[in-house]
């Protein structure tokens, strides 16, 4: 698969069929169960795939229906969506964690006609909202059978799917594969909600390929070499999809696929060599690191603090375009293989040399910190609607902290600044448009350029920067717009913030709510840091006071998406006295109580 002027010739079945035909015996995949990984070779996972689709036509399910999936991370949900595929449906992701409401939505907009649930869990949710969805005949289970159902919809087990399917005839399956095209619709993937209603995102098997054209960029050799990766985030969302489905059918990546709460346990015994992560598990782990390596004897405290002072002297260099000097380089060598690599062993990430991060803004510090630890942390950006990456730091090794990259290198990857700063892209692994909204798919499209709702700057040395959303900016009473993101950001670089929400939209001046981390027992070191993110900030953007928040946010009262992304105005509406108490008897508060209670 070339890197520059790539064109997919088959359907992704199609390149199932190919790759098990030419390594049957190849491992595809592996999973942990029990403690134990297993493999499933190539052939194996065509067989699953077969049997699968064939039973889901045996129950009705035909070309261009729509069928959802709502399992964790696990081999069942990639034969689940190439299944799909093979027979011209389009598979959608549901969130393990949806409620009945959210299930209900989605399969109500999307006219999903079969659900597949993984647990008693998932199939109890889809049967308490079954009734309300029209289109929905077939209800299968992976672990367990569906509990009562409508009499309009069939329950299945997945077991009955590939027995009915067992039976058929495998003709019938490579004439499905073929009857699908290049630009018929594969993968709806639901957006989060963080700006409004979630809204349906079509990818087709061109789109996709196109994406794990820019997911190859990342780490090149993979089509070529062996490389390993944990899977254990969410296949509804559209980044672990397309790296865990749907790039191995184009690489040597292997993914072991473990449930989240094990993965710490699976990375050490696959010691990945690629990593994709949002911001938040680099700095899980960093934290994690940190105070390990603070519990260390004292003769191995005074080598990893050595370690630091040199790995921060090379950094510096690194980002400022200077070389380290020959024995800078030598020392740093040997504390990156006596001290660094050894902390990161014990996690199981002493084989990654190159990893990335995507979907939120991440703290600069992380990133410095990783890479001071010897580990190449670089940015990319995509979204749902691209799916891959358009924008990453492809180039340079180390790139400097704060930047998402440059365009892919493939000329049809373009990216430019409008008038207001928003980032547009034309790139051919665009979606195809919002599922059956017109109007929304137009709004979001000027000439064939994709509007991100990003804004961005150039960096003098052509990098892009971003510098928050469109949508998402806070205009004071005096009328000063403050993007509150980078804020925000700085305030999350201290370990004793875990969360951090300005607000003060309408207000004379910005207050945030804070959620804490560890170590933060009183609110004069939150106070702390305050002092510190205000020392350089504008007047306009300081912040004035702050609150602790009672809870941490939850997505089950809609504060978070699915996928963990902060939904700004929900905030602010469950914390509504919360955010009143920090702005005490302000203007607007003075004259209502003047109407209704005259001069003092």
């Amino acid at each position: 698969m070339e890197l520059t002027g790539f064109e997919p010739d088959r359907t992704l079945p199609g390149l199932l069929l190919e790759r098990a035909s030419r390594e049957p015996d190849a491992v595809a995949l592996r999973y942990s169960r029990d403690g134990v990984v297993r493999t499933i070779t190539w052939r194996t996972y065509l067989d699953q795939v077969r049997e699968l689709a064939l039973g889901l036509v045996a129950q009705g399910v035909r070309h261009g229906d729509r069928v959802a999936v709502m399992s964790s991370a696990r081999p069942e949900w990639v034969f689940a969506a190439l299944a799909v595929q093979s027979v011209g449906g389009v598979v959608i992701g549901v969130y393990p964690t949806n409620s009945p409401a959210e299930i209900e939505q989605v399969l109500v907009h999307s006219e999903a006609v079969a659900f597949l649930g993984e647990t008693d869990t998932e199939l109890a949710k889809v049967a308490k909202i079954a009734a309300n969805t029209p289109a929905l005949r077939l209800v299968a289970g992976i672990d367990a059978a569906p509990p009562d159902l409508p009499p309009e919809i069939t329950g299945a087990t997945w077991d009955d799917l590939r027995s009915a399917g067992a039976s058929s005839s495998a003709d019938g399956f490579t004439e499905l594969i073929a009857a699908t095209a290049l630009d018929d619709p594969a993968v709806l993937f639901y957006t989060s909600g963080s700006t409004g209603a979630p809204k349906g995102v079509t990818h087709s098997h061109r789109t996709i390929q196109h994406a794990i054209q820019s997911v190859i960029g990342l780490y090149p050799d993979s089509r070529t070499t062996r490389h390993d990766v944990v899977g254990f985030l969410p296949l509804a969302h559209v980044a672990p999809a397309v790296l865990l489905v749907f790039t191995p059918l184009h690489t040597r990546l292997v993914v072991t696929f473990c449930r989240i709460e094990e993965y710490g346990e699976v990375l050490r015994a696959v010691r990945p060599t690629v990593i994709l992560w949002p911001p938040r598990f680099y700095e899980k782990l960093a934290a994690e690191l940190i105070s390990r390596a603070e519990s260390w004897n004292p003769l191995r405290r005074g080598a990893y603090r050595l370690a630091m002072r040199v790995g921060r002297r090379v950094a510096e260099r690194r980002w400022s375009g200077r070389s380290a000097s020959p024995a800078l380089r030598i020392i740093y060598t040997a504390a990156v293989r006596g001290v660094f690599l050894p902390l990161r062993a014990t996690l199981g990430m002493d084989r990654i040399r190159v990893a990335w991060t995507a979907s939120a803004a991440m703290p600069e510090s992380v990133v410095a910190l990783w890479q001071i630890w010897g580990l190449d942390l670089r940015e990319n950006y995509g979204l749902t609607e691209t799916a891959g990456c358009p924008i990453g730091q492809f180039g340079q090794p180390f790139p400097r902290p704060g930047r998402i990259g440059r365009e892919f290198p493939d000329p049809r990857f373009q990216v430019k600044l409008a008038d207001d700063r928003e980032m547009l892209i034309r790139a051919p692994l665009l979606f195809d448009g919002y599922w059956r909204n017109p109007t929304e798919t137009e709004a979001v499209f000027e000439e064939g350029w994709f509007r991100t709702g990003d804004l961005m700057e150039r960096t003098a040395d052509g990098d892009i920067r971003l510098i928050g959303r469109k949508k998402d900016v806070i205009i004071t009473r005096g009328g000063k717009t403050v993007d509150p993101q980078p804020i925000e950001l700085r305030l999350k670089e201290s370990l004793l913030i875990e969360e951090a929400i300005v607000v003060g939209d309408g207000r004379k001046y910005l207050t945030v709510l804070l959620e804490p981390g560890a170590g933060a027992e009183s609110a004069g070191r939150l106070r702390a840091e305050l002092d510190r993110v205000n020392a350089d900030l504008a007047r306009v953007e300081q912040l004035k006071d702050f609150r602790v928040l009672p809870r941490p946010l939850e997505a089950a009262r809609g504060e978070r998406t699915a996928n963990g992304k902060v939904k700004r105005a929900a905030v602010v509406e469950s914390f509504a006295g919360l955010i009143d108490e920090m702005y005490g008897t302000d203007d607007d508060a003075a004259i209502a109580d003047h109407v209704r209670r005259g001069p003092r």
